[in-house]
């Protein structure tokens, strides 16, 4: 009777992401469309909900949908989606590997992995934990970074970006050496926009200070708890019980293996190399356990 149940999310990030709004119908916070505390500084913030995953490529197979901006995810092994649902879609993919949904795509952006960035995740349990950035890898990009940048060719008014408020800078853990190249070339492309470059919206600390701003649950975010890795754990928006999502076509079988769910993993040698593990992808795991 004193048991209790607690979902885990698959990947690292999955509660952090929710957090943050990713969501059709939700904002960061799980706030909804139109609230004012978004729409008064976001003046732009759309109140129409938008489409979730099956109901994308059922657009996409219809030809409604005329581009498809795919950023970690890989939608068309996940979901079981027919490739030829987006024959007339403009496809993007922003990822680490060559996916079956990368495969599929116009332009592939290379990403930097979870030790090529700075910032920070939030497990399942709520918990904010601090990611250190190793160093730079050549021909990589951060996701955000990438996206801003898009967003620039698009139009999109970078400037307001810029976080105001009381900002507190950190180099949020990394070494020296790994902030240099990145630093460097964020100051090049800001300069370009004439961005005073130490009013970064890279700057992960900076990102913290809108999420502590705008997103409930962060602001009471203890930022020296973080960085000496003490437990940071995010306060809770509600209370009482929560509302599942009946939708069958929301609902596909995991087929994840003792050792890894296939989205990363799958490129290990190593993992690979595992017996139990070769049943995903047999022939190629019998290649690199010889």
């Amino acid at each position: 009777p004193n048991a209790k149940f607690m979902c885990l999310g698959d990947y690292a990030n999955s509660r952090g992401a929710a957090d943050m709004g990713l969501y059709p119908n939700l904002l960061p916070g799980y706030a909804p469309l139109g609230c004012a505390a978004f729409t008064d500084e976001y003046q732009n913030t759309s109140t129409t909900p938008g489409l979730d995953i099956p109901q994308m490529f059922a657009a996409a197979k219809s030809g409604a949908l005329g581009a498809l901006y795919v950023v970690g995810a890989n939608p068309i092994a996940d979901y079981n989606v027919d490739p030829s649902a987006l024959q007339n879609t403009f496809v993007v993919v922003q990822e680490l590997f060559l996916t079956e949904t990368a495969m599929l795509a116009e332009v592939v952006l290379p990403a930097a992995s979870a030790y090529e960035k700075s910032g920070t995740f939030t497990n399942t349990y709520g918990d904010l934990q601090l990611l250190k950035k190793a160093g730079d890898v050549t021909g990589v990009r951060t996701d955000f970074e990438m996206i801003v940048r898009v967003a620039d060719r698009l139009g999109a008014d970078i400037r307001k970006l810029v976080p105001f408020g009381k900002p507190m800078r950190a180099d949020t853990g990394q070494s020296r050496g790994a902030q240099m190249g990145e630093a460097d070339r964020h100051g090049v492309w800001l300069a370009s926009k004439n961005i005073e470059p130490k009013l970064s919206p890279f700057d992960p600390a900076a990102m913290l200070d809108e999420i502590q701003r705008l997103v409930p649950g962060y602001a009471n975010i203890s930022r020296l708890a973080l960085l000496s890795g003490s437990d940071t754990r995010t306060d809770a928006v509600g209370e009482g019980q929560g509302t599942l999502d009946t939708d069958p076509t929301s609902i596909v079988p995991a087929d994840d293996t003792l050792f890894t769910s296939g989205t990363l993993g799958r490129y290990s040698n190593t993992l690979n190399s595992v017996i139990e593990n070769r049943r995903r992808t047999p022939a190629s795991a019998e290649i690199m356990a010889d």
